[in-house]
C-alpha cells in the first residue's frame, strides 16, 4: 500500500529534499509551504501522515498540528514534527504522535514511518473471525492502566518509576524478561511496556520486544524502548520490531522526565484509540454475521464457513455431515396467532436444536424458518441419530407463547434433510459443498413430501 505523507515546511529545499527522500522509499508524497495549504490540502486529499517542519511562515508545528487535529478525520492521523528544546513538549501536547530530530538520518525517519503506517494498517484490518479472538485478561481492581519496566537493573527501572509516577496516570510495575514473558503468556499483559534496549546482553531487549509482539495476549500493547546514546544505530531496528517510540537512556533525569511521562501517555492514547477500533470492527463482524433473533450465525456467514470446512474434510479424508432443517406450518404460526408468538417459536427451537448438537458442530439460522447444521467428523450413522435427536427435541415439549397471542403454548415440529460426505468427497463431484448442500436440500423436500416431522437422509451417491 502506498502511503499518502503531506510534507509541510516553510523552507523550499527541506520540502523538495523530504518529498524525493519518501519518492524513493516508495512513498507518495504531497507538499505544502504553509499551515494554511496544509490544512486546504488535508482536507481535501486524506493523507496517511504528516511530517511538519522546524519553520513555517505562518504558525508553529503545534499550532498546525492542533488544528490538524481539529479537523473532521484529524484525531488518528499520525503527525510527525521536527523540533527541539522546549518546542517538543509543546508538540507533544499539541497531539504530535512522534518527534523527529531536525538532523536525525534517514534510516531512523524511514522507520518511525513504517512503524506509524504499519499501526494504522493493522487496527483498520478486520482481526480474525467473530468468536474466534482471544480472550481478554480480566480487568484489575484498579482501573488506570498499567505499565511494566524492565531496565538493565531492577534499580534502572525503579529509578524511572520515582522519577515518573507521580507524572503519568498510569501505574508502573517493575518486572524482569522472564516474568515478563511468563505474565504475557498467562494472560496478565500490562497496557504498555518500557524496555531497555540492552537488559543483559547487547540487543536482547530487542528480543524481548520481538517475543512478547508475537505473543497473543501481549502483542496489541504498547512498546517503548529506551536507548544508550551510544546505541543510535538500533533506533531503526526497534522501530521495525514494533516499538511505538524509542526514548533516550537518561528518560527520567529533571531535564527529560516531563517529555518522558508525555511520550509514554501519548503511546498509551495510540493503544487505547487502536483497541477501542478494534472492538467495534469486531463488534460489526459479528453483528454483520449474527442472526438478530436467535443468536444464531446467519446465512452470511454460514455457507462461507461450509465451504472452509469442506475443504478441511477433505484434506483430512473425514466425514461431514450437512443438515438443512425446516419448521413444519410455521406460516401458519405468524397468521393464526401473530409475529410475537412466530418470535418466540424461533427463539425457542434455536435453543433447543443448539444444545442438542455436539459442540463442535456449527448452526445457523439461513432463512425465515430454515436452519443448517454442518458437523465435522461425522459419519452417515452419527449424523442420523444427532438429526433424530434435535427432531425428538423439538417435538418433546410446547414452546411458551407472550401473552396476547390467543393460547399459552405451541406443539411445533421439524424436517430435516441429511447429507454426508464420506471420507472427504462426494463420488464424482469432489468436495463440492454446494452439492453437499443441493443434496441436503432435496431430502428435506422429500421429508416435507412425506409428511413431515421425520429426517430423510440423502442416498449415498456410488462413484462410476
Amino acid at each position: 500500500m502506498v502511503g499518502r505523507i503531506l510534507v509541510v515546511d516553510g523552507v523550499p529545499t527541506n520540502r523538495i529534499t523530504m518529498k524525493v527522500r519518501l519518492g524513493s522509499a516508495c512513498y507518495e508524497a504531497a507538499i505544502a509551504a504553509s499551515g494554511q495549504e496544509a490544512l486546504r490540502i488535508a482536507r481535501l486529499t486524506h493523507p496517511q501522515m504528516v511530517l511538519i517542519g522546524a519553520s513555517l511562515p505562518d504558525m508553529t508545528g503545534p499550532e498546525l498540528c492542533a488544528a490538524l487535529r481539529a479537523q473532521l478525520h484529524g484525531g488518528d492521523l499520525p503527525i510527525l514534527i521536527h523540533a527541539r528544546g522546549e518546542d517538543r513538549v509543546a508538540a507533544l501536547r499539541a497531539g504530535a504522535s512522534a518527534l523527529i530530530d531536525p538532523g536525525g538520518d534517514d534510516l531512523t525517519l524511514l522507520a518511525r514511518i513504517r512503524g506509524l503506517l504499519r499501526h494504522e494498517g493493522e487496527v483498520s484490518e478486520a482481526v480474525g473471525a467473530p468468536g474466534l479472538a482471544e480472550p481478554s485478561a480480566g480487568f484489575a481492581h484498579d482501573p488506570r492502566p498499567r505499565a511494566v519496566f524492565v531496565g538493565s537493573q531492577p534499580a534502572t527501572a525503579l529509578g524511572w518509576r520515582h522519577a515518573l509516577q507521580d507524572r503519568v496516570g498510569f501505574r508502573i510495575t517493575v518486572s524482569e524478561p522472564e516474568r515478563a514473558l511468563a505474565d504475557a503468556a498467562a494472560g496478565r499483559a500490562p497496557d504498555l511496556y518500557l524496555i531497555a534496549a540492552d537488559i543483559q546482553q547487547s540487543g536482547d531487549g530487542l528480543r524481548l520486544l520481538s517475543e512478547l509482539r508475537s505473543r497473543p495476549y501481549s502483542r496489541e500493547a504498547a512498546f517503548v524502548i529506551a536507548l544508550r546514546p551510544e546505541r543510535a544505530d538500533m533506533m531503526p531496528v526497534a522501530l521495525d520490531l514494533g516499538a511505538g517510540d524509542v526514548l533516550p537512556w537518561d528518560l527520567a533525569a529533571p531535564h527529560a522526565a516531563a517529555e518522558t511521562a508525555m511520550r509514554l501517555d501519548a503511546q498509551l492514547m495510540r493503544k487505547q484509540q487502536a483497541d477501542q477500533r478494534r472492538h467495534e470492527t469486531q463488534r460489526n463482524i459479528r453483528l454483520a454475521m449474527t442472526d438478530p433473533l436467535t443468536g444464531l450465525h446467519n446465512r452470511r456467514f454460514a455457507l462461507p464457513r461450509l465451504r472452509e470446512l469442506t475443504g478441511d474434510a477433505a484434506e483430512l479424508r473425514h466425514d461431514l455431515a450437512v443438515m438443512v432443517l425446516d419448521l413444519d406450518g410455521f406460516k401458519q404460526v405468524n397468521d393464526m396467532h401473530g409475529h410475537p408468538a412466530g418470535d418466540a417459536v424461533l427463539t425457542e427451537i434455536a435453543a433447543r436444536l443448539a444444545a442438542t448438537l455436539p459442540g463442535d458442530a456449527l448452526l445457523a439460522r439461513i432463512g425465515g424458518e430454515e436452519f443448517l447444521a454442518i458437523l465435522p467428523d461425522c459419519p452417515l450413522p452419527d449424523a442420523s441419530r444427532a438429526a433424530e435427536a434435535m427432531r425428538r427435541a423439538v417435538a418433546a415439549t410446547p414452546v411458551r407463547l407472550p401473552q396476547g397471542c390467543g393460547r399459552d403454548e405451541l406443539g411445533v415440529t421439524i424436517s430435516a434433510g441429511v447429507a454426508v460426505m464420506s471420507g472427504g468427497s462426494i463420488p464424482g463431484h469432489g468436495a463440492d459443498p454446494d452439492i453437499l448442500l443441493a443434496r441436503a436440500d432435496r431430502a428435506l423436500l422429500a421429508a416435507k413430501g412425506a409428511g413431515r416431522n421425520r429426517i430423510v437422509i440423502a442416498p449415498q451417491m456410488i462413484a462410476a
